[in-house]
């Protein structure tokens, strides 16, 4: 199955399309990071000319008491992701950072970013060489640089997910405040 994980942003966004079945980066579909613009391009392209992508995980928004132009703006990024992939007729996930942490079983204090980034490569191949390699013979997750890390994390911890917990696309045009059908 081809996911397609997304670390939402208010500027940019971490995007990374993962293949859950052979457990890599499709070599013809990493993309890395890119733009808001950029992540509009992408849907299209899924939506309409077929690139084969069977659902799009996006990291889910949660105030933790704080507030700001960035929270704000980034909860709205989440939403027209979401309405642009349900209207592309695509199945969508929205994870929580907590869930995600919880499914690559990302515990302790400290840096959370480095512990998911380090755990990622334990799952692809046990060490930086092994799962990212080099040009003449990378490794599954070769290409994934910056706020890609955390998209593959998204992507990964989607994986794992049932596929009950995905917002069918019947639901497209009955998305309420809490995201659940009316």
């Amino acid at each position: 199955m081809i996911i397609l994980g997304i670390d939402p942003g208010p500027r940019t966004c971490g995007v990374v399309y993962y293949d859950s079945d052979r457990r890599e980066i499709p070599p013809r579909l990493a993309d890395g990071c890119a733009s808001e613009s950029k992540l509009d391009d992408i849907l299209f392209k899924i939506g309409f000319l077929g690139i084969g992508v069977d659902l799009v995980a996006v990291e889910r928004l949660q105030s933790c008491g704080q507030s700001g132009a960035d929270l704000f703006q980034t909860c709205e990024v989440v939403g027209r992701i979401q309405q642009r992939t349900l209207d592309a007729g695509l199945p969508v996930i929205l994870l929580y950072r907590r869930e995600v942490l919880r499914a690559l079983d990302v515990t302790g204090i400290g840096n959370r970013d480095a512990m998911v980034h380090q755990r990622l490569l334990e799952m692809h191949g046990g060490s930086r060489p092994a799962a990212v390699g080099t040009k003449k013979a990378p490794g599954p997750l070769y290409g994934i640089t910056g706020h890609a890390w955390q998209a593959l994390a998204v992507a990964v911890a989607a994986s794992y997910r049932p596929e009950p917990s995905w917002v069918p696309v019947a639901l497209a045009s009955g998305l309420g405040c809490g995201g659940e059908g009316t």
